[in-house]
This record gives structure tokens, sequence and C-alpha cells, in this order.
């Protein structure tokens, strides 16, 4: 028996990435998972188990900034298998490295619309079910530089701060209704997102990017970078009865490369 038989999961951004190590993670533990991203993640959902009792996880294409869809999306889930035990809010951009002082408008509305609005919007829908029902787990995905300033990544790292501050506040919010909200803050995960920002970092300095990957990874207290696989272990544990006492954390992903509160 899996720890999240039979749940009905939602992860947003699970085309790739720590999306899909996040529903890749569920679906291992008996979860149902509706795969959600703005692009195709068929290949994830076909790829992972049948739940335990028959039935199957999907894709759906959804921008979470696109709040009728959204509420769509979740109306739709609860149509169909009834319930909606976990969301995991995961989708998100990052942003061009630069300073506060030259980032424009259109950098600022995007990286909020996604990593913010939509989450918000996700949140919202999802957590009126959670509400009805008296019972699910929200686990949002935060960063390291939500907690800790990294210049160049200002923008990003607002966005994510944000995210820490809504997952605090809608854990007290529905503490009452049996519902738990909790984020992850990663560190350096190996994921497109982070070779992409290493990329633009080697260019500017006239670096060969896989050096400055096999750097990074070599200064981290645990010798390597996180996982995909990393974040959807700590994901499941979350979503699981065994965490069912933690609400408004945001728990460190990091290898020690950050160490705080």
């Amino acid at each position: 028996m899996g720890r999240l038989d039979n749940r009905i999961a939602l992860v947003t951004g699970s085309a790739r990435g720590l999306g899909e190590g996040i529903a890749k993670a569920l679906a291992r533990e008996g979860a149902v998972v509706v795969c959600a991203d703005v692009g195709d993640a068929t290949a994830v959902a076909e790829s992972l188990p049948v739940a335990p009792d028959g039935r199957r996880s999907r894709a759906v294409r959804l921008d979470v900034t696109d709040t009728p869809a959204v509420e769509q999306t979740v109306k739709e889930i609860v149509d169909d298998y009834g319930s909606l035990d976990i969301l995991a809010n995961n989708a998100g951009v990052a942003q061009p490295i630069l300073e506060m002082l030259d980032a424009p408008d259109d950098v600022i509305d995007r990286v909020f619309a996604v990593n913010v609005r939509g989450l918000i919007a996700c949140s919202r829908a999802a957590g009126r079910v959670m509400k009805e029902q008296r019972s699910g787990r929200i686990v949002n995905t935060a960063s390291q530089v939500g907690k800790s300033a990294w210049p160049g990544w200002g923008v990003y790292s607002a966005s994510k701060a944000a995210v820490i501050a809504v997952t605090q506040v809608m854990a007290l919010e529905l503490a009452p209704f049996g519902v738990t909200v909790n984020c992850i803050c990663p560190g350096t995960m190996l994921t497109d997102m982070t070779r992409t920002g290493f990329g633009e970092a080697a260019q500017t300095a006239g670096r060969d990017v896989g050096e400055m990957l096999a750097e990074k990874a070599d200064s981290i207290p645990l010798g390597r970078m996180g996982t995909a696989d990393d974040m959807g272990n700590i994901v499941a544990w979350i979503a699981s009865d065994e965490a069912c006492y933690t609400t408004g954390a945001a728990f460190n992903l990091t290898g020690g490369e950050q160490v705080f509160f």
C-alpha cells in the first residue's frame, strides 16, 4: 500500500523538471495525478502507474494565469473523480539575470502573473473544494531565494517571498477545516531553468557552462545539486498523513547550500 492510495492530486507545471518529479512521486505512492501544464504533459501522465483502484492519471493543458480555466479544471477534476485531495503548485517562470534598476515592467508582470497570481488562483479554487470536504494538502514551490537575496534575481526572489507569505496566510485560514498548506524552498536544482540561468551567467563571464555547473555542485555541502526526485520525495511526504501536523512551513531543500529558517 502507498501513503497516498487513490487520492486525487493536481500538479501544475508537471510536463518536465521538478513538476514531473512531483507527479511521479505522488503516483508512486498511489495517487491519481492530473498533470497540468501550459505545455503538453501527456508523456508524463502516461508514464505514471495506475492507482490501486484502477483509475489512471491524465494530462490537461492549463495556463495558471487564466483564472476561469483554473476554476474549470478544478471543477472537472471534482466532477470526474469526486474529490481533490492534493494540490502541488509548481508552475513557475524565471527571469533574465538583471538588476532591479533594469527590470522592465513586462518581466515583472510575467513573473508575478505566473508565480504569484497563478498560484493564488489554483490555491483559491482547490482550497474551496478542500474546505468543503474538510481535508486536503496544498504544497507550493517557493525557492531559497525567497528567503535569501541573490543579486540579479530580484524579481524572481520577490515572487517566491510572496509564495512563502501566501503559504503562511492560507495555512492559518484553512487549518480549522483540516487543510494543510506548506511550501518547499529548493536550492540549486539540476533543471532546465538552472541550466538556462547558468548559461546566461557563463556567456556574460566568457566561461564554460559545464564547468560553472560542476563548481556549483562541488560548493554545496552535500556535494551535488538537487534533483526532481528529491523534490518529489519531499512533496509526497508533506502530502501524506505522516505530515498531518505540519502547516505553514517553508521547508529548505538545499543540500546545505542555505541554512536558515
